[in-house]
């Protein structure tokens, strides 16, 4: 059983990923800027197994 403190923070976390995506979205492939929000998704999908969640992964549209 995980704490609301714990819960809270994976929500943000997931949430935040969530958010890189889009903006994913609105870069072009190979540009310095898509790299950078590769990056901070990568990063965040690393705090989330450091503590046992799933990657969480964008979905293209």
């Amino acid at each position: 059983m995980t704490s609301f403190n714990e819960t809270a923070i994976i929500s943000y976390v997931e949430s935040r990923i969530q958010e890189y995506c889009k903006e994913l979205e609105k870069t072009t492939s190979g540009s310095l800027d898509h790299d950078i929000v590769l990056g901070k998704i990568e990063a965040y999908n690393e705090f989330l197994e450091q503590f046992g969640y799933d990657r969480v992964h964008c979905t293209l549209k």
